[in-house]
């Protein structure tokens, strides 16, 4: 059973006859002590407050927040759960939620093991936090030992994917070639992404894969939706098949500081102490500007330059970032390219680092983080 969460409360979906702008969830709990399944979204509803689900691009997992009215006391007994590994497995149904003739549509959000349960007052509430459910579960929890010899990042991230039953997706050009590395009594997760990160790559972990990837690559990709800014007159003659014009609220931001015109990479390497040095220059900055000096191994002048490309592409990204609200559109996922129009010189492609889906008794909202697609690197 599941829940109208717009308008009037119902426990069944809406009929084909009603046009109306709906959304409604479907929730299921499993156990970890029995491991049975039950859809409790006709008994939670009753109780429903809030559901806060956010997309995160790179080294987060997606995370939700489930908040639930106590006014009898229920979580504070008997429904407080005590063991680990209960999961609930929700997914959000729209009825023309943009336009009349949208249909009806779902949108998975996944399975989220339950991470902290908060009761607190007043009012009386219970907010049930919890992550997506990853692999076996322990990439994230079970610390462990192992060291690599002469191996390429890929190898590593393979040999981690594998044993915790997910798949890798290796979406770089580059594979960094690794002389040692060591994982002394860390967690996978903590693991990889640090040694991601080392290496200017990004890492999203999803229920079935390991994703490692160039954020250049994905900032390349053709923009899907474009944002106007709704205060102004759009022409009518606009090419782009989908827009959005209907913001809630936004702001833009530039940064002036903490920001680097080039980046150098120098090292000394071999028993010889022989100095490997490159550098990179943003292709669009200014000449004259700060110059961020990295000391990291690396094996020659290529490989140098390559990480400095990716060292001041990490520094610099963040120079013009913005956020925006609309209402709920499941269309706006993270890592997605979007256009941004009539906003002076804010205008310009960006990517979305976070997309967070926020539901109540009488309200849906979509809001993003977005940052400026940098130009050259």
């Amino acid at each position: 059973m599941t829940w109208n969460l717009l308008n009037l409360l119902q426990t069944k979906k809406p009929s084909n006859g009603n046009l109306a702008r709906r959304v409604w969830l479907e929730i299921k709990f499993t156990s970890a002590e029995t491991k049975k399944v039950v859809d409790i979204s006709e008994d939670i509803s009753k109780f429903f407050i809030n559901l806060d689900y956010t997309d995160n691009m790179s080294d987060e997992a997606d995370d939700l927040t489930l908040t639930l009215e106590d006014r009898s006391g229920l979580w504070l007994n008997h429904w407080l759960p005590d063991d680990e590994g209960n999961l609930l497995d929700i997914t959000i149904h729209t009825l023309n939620r943009i336009t009349l003739d949208d249909g009806e549509k779902t949108f998975h959000l996944g399975k989220f093991e339950i991470d902290e349960i908060t009761c607190q007052g007043m009012p009386s509430i219970v907010k049930i936090k919890a992550v997506s459910v990853i692999g076996k579960g322990s990439l994230r929890s079970e610390r462990k030992n192992q060291s690599w010899e002469k191996v390429t990042l890929r190898k590593v991230a393979e040999d981690i994917a594998t044993r915790n039953n997910l798949i890798l997706l290796f979406d770089c050009d580059e594979n960094p070639e690794i002389d040692h590395i060591e994982q002394a009594d860390q967690a996978d997760l903590e693991f990889l992404l640090k040694l991601c990160k080392s290496h200017g790559l990004s890492l999203k972990v999803t229920p079935e894969q390991l994703i490692i990837f160039d954020e250049y690559k994905y900032e390349q990709k053709d923009a899907l939706i474009t944002v106007y800014n709704p205060a102004f007159n759009i022409n009518d003659n606009i090419s782009e098949k989908i827009i959005l014009t209907w913001l809630t609220d936004w702001d833009f931001r530039n940064k002036t500081r903490d920001t680097y015109a080039k980046c150098e990479v120098k090292t000394q390497n071999g028993k010889k102490k022989e100095t490997i040095k490159g550098e990179f220059a943003d292709p669009k900055g200014n000449s004259e500007g700060r110059t961020l000096h990295i000391n990291h191994q690396v094996k020659d002048e290529a490989e140098a330059q390559r990480l400095a490309k990716k060292k001041l592409r990490e520094k610099n990204k963040e120079k013009t970032s913005g956020r925006f609200s609309t209402i709920g559109n499941l269309n706006l996922t993270a890592g997605s390219t979007i256009q941004i129009k009539n906003f002076g010189k804010f205008d310009g492609k960006y990517i979305i680092d976070k997309v967070n889906h926020s539901i109540s008794a009488n309200d849906f909202k979509t809001s993003c983080e977005i940052r400026k697609c940098l130009d050259g690197y």
